[in-house]
């Protein structure tokens, strides 16, 4: 467990599912009850087979060649198994919560546009699939980026003694961090910014649709490292963030505003600051060792 990352305060996409589908399954009406439940192990009392929705299997992000934030579930496999309800009748049982159900108005605006935007199917073999549509991202994304300040600080004690790892992974990871920095400061040179885009204006949809495409991939593990902030590990989580940034790094032009679009310039700026800043909880705070912000 990556107990020394700093609390996200935000939903993950993961977390969010999670605390639906119990709250389906279980007949919880109470959201904030059912979120502590899943964060916290201690939680007591528990309902019977609750230990199954801390397991990972039971909801997976699965790679897809047109969404960025594609779940399965298998939970009512193993529902099934000891319910006088078949697992097809589990599923649809999730699957109608979800479409029908209105949400708390006190849950927040951010967990409405998120809900609203996601379709939900159960297959007759009792499968689970949450697909979030562009709308539901975009909004996820301007979440994380107003979460992910961009902090140049020279008085860290990873700074002023820190030093890059003889280990060829962590190294891999220090390189993509600095490579992140170098782009921001080529955008904005100032060492006093805590904004190298205008977060209140970046404009991740045209037309309803994400304007990422080739950035899909970076912005999936994006949703992948946070969906396993609490329960993952920092080196695996940091290299997997460091190789989808540095193939987005070749793949796009990310500088020359005057060569491309400047709404999709800004998006992949956005994505620069949101790994930057994920890339630095991982290296300082999930391993200990230099955030380097040159090599």
């Amino acid at each position: 467990m990556n107990c020394n990352l700093p609390k996200i305060t935000y939903p993950t996409l993961r977390t969010l599912l999670l605390v639906k589908i119990y709250e389906a399954i279980c007949r919880k009406s109470d959201v904030q009850v059912a979120n502590r439940a899943i964060d916290d192990p201690n939680s007591e009392p528990n309902p019977p087979d609750f230990e199954l929705f801390r397991q990972k299997h039971v909801l997976k992000q699965v790679k897809n060649q047109t969404s960025v934030a594609v779940y399965q579930s298998s939970i009512t496999l193993q529902l099934g198994a000891k319910s006088t309800q078949t697992r097809k009748d589990i599923a649809y049982q999730v699957a109608q919560f979800f479409q029908t159900s209105p949400f708390n108005p006190s849950e927040g605006d951010i967990e409405k546009i998120l809900l609203r935007d996601l379709t939900v199917s159960a297959s007759e073999a009792g499968q689970l699939r949450f697909e979030f549509g562009d709308l539901a991202i975009a909004h996820w994304l301007q979440m994380v980026l107003r979460n992910s300040p961009l902090v140049r600080d020279s008085n860290s004690a990873f700074r002023l003694s820190g030093e890059l790892s003889e280990n060829s992974q962590i190294f891999f990871c220090q390189y993509s961090y600095a490579r992140c920095a170098a782009i921001l400061r080529l955008i904005n040179p100032s060492d006093h910014t805590d904004q190298t885009v205008e977060i209140g204006a970046v404009l991740w949809l045209r037309n309803g649709n994400l304007l990422l495409n080739q950035e899909r991939s970076l912005v999936a593990q994006i949703v992948r490292t946070l969906d396993e902030w609490e329960d993952g590990t920092a080196l695996k989580s940091a290299i997997a963030l460091s190789q989808a940034f540095q193939t987005f790094y070749q793949t796009c032009q990310i500088v020359k505003y005057d060569e491309i679009d400047r709404s999709i310039a800004q998006c992949r700026l956005a994505l620069v600051m949101i790994t930057h800043w994920l890339l630095r909880q991982l290296l300082e705070q999930g391993l200990s060792v230099l955030a380097p912000e040159t090599l």
